[in-house]
């Protein structure tokens, strides 16, 4: 694939070989328990897993009994790049809740591991391990199916998002649901959320949020919170490239690092509460993500 940032066309090899976010910035529960199980399934080192917006992230915890100790299985979100490499993403709160021990899994085994959580946003990156790869491009988790050609053509800034904005979002609960931007909501680590009424669960934090265009899709954020209402609540990625000081690879014209962002003019307030602070599903240590 031909996936480019500000500067220069990335090759289908791992996204972790690329160009070298910022090092003075460095890339600045809802959820139960599941019955445990009589042993902890093994998981294995992914090799060759090649990633896309929409699968599972899944945060291993230490330690290994089962009953004992959990994995958080949430989703992941869009890739980013900067300074320092490229890198997966996906919410903070995905580490809350368990002694987690930094690595990531999906359908294949272990794939990455958390690189850095900045504190003044509320997604987290992911290092892929080497012998990986990741697509710019969504897919629901669920049932394998793309909006499209599923490829990223960029990115919308946060004012151009106003309320009644049609988007979609891909979850490992909920898979791909749509709905409408609804307001403004209060996030975590003093950051501001639009609320949505596309149906969403603990699992969907650090999906992607999408919009079709064309054959291909506008990155819009990455799912945050649930709402009192069972929307989703998401972290618009203008908002999320300012603070890494990255950039977003896409199929489309360069649109290089942003500058901070304001939302749309009239945008109210989302009448209700969010959780985006012990969201994601717990499971069992190893266990497959699927309910």
């Amino acid at each position: 694939m031909t996936a480019r940032d500000q500067t220069s066309p990335l090759r289908r090899t791992s996204w972790t070989a690329g160009a070298v976010l910022s090092a003075a910035v460095a890339l600045a529960a809802v959820g139960s328990a599941a019955p445990a199980s009589a042993e902890v399934r093994p998981v294995p080192q992914a090799v060759g897993y090649d990633y896309s917006a929409g699968e599972p992230a899944i945060l291993g915890s230490v330690g290994g009994t089962a009953g004992a100790y959990y994995d958080k299985a949430c989703t992941g979100g869009y890739a980013v790049a900067g300074d320092s490499g490229f890198f997966l993403t996906t919410a903070q709160t995905c580490r809350t809740g368990i002694s987690a021990d930094g690595s990531v899994r999906g359908d294949a085994g272990y794939h990455g591991d958390i690189y850095y959580s900045n504190p003044r946003d509320p997604l987290s990156l992911i290092q892929m391990r080497a012998g990986n790869d990741a697509h710019q491009d969504v897919v629901d988790p669920i049932t394998g199916s793309r909006p499209g050609s599923g490829l990223v053509v960029g990115w919308t800034r946060s004012v151009d998002q106003p309320a009644g904005y049609v988007i979609g979002k891909m979850g490992i609960d909920t898979g791909w649901t749509e709905g409408r931007v609804l307001g403004t909501a209060a996030g975590p680590n003093g950051t501001t959320l639009l609320c949505t009424d596309a149906r969403a669960s603990a699992g969907d934090v650090g999906g992607p949020v999408w919009r079709s265009e064309g054959n291909g899709v506008r990155a819009l954020g990455t799912v945050v919170g649930i709402s009192d209402r069972g929307g989703a609540c998401y972290r618009p990625i203008q908002e999320t490239l300012y603070q890494y000081g990255a950039s977003l690879p896409s199929f489309g014209a360069p649109q290089g690092r942003p500058s901070y962002g304001t939302f749309a003019p009239g945008m109210p307030a989302y009448a209700g509460t969010v959780a985006s602070t012990y969201v994601g599903r717990i499971i069992d240590k190893g266990d497959d993500w699927r309910p």
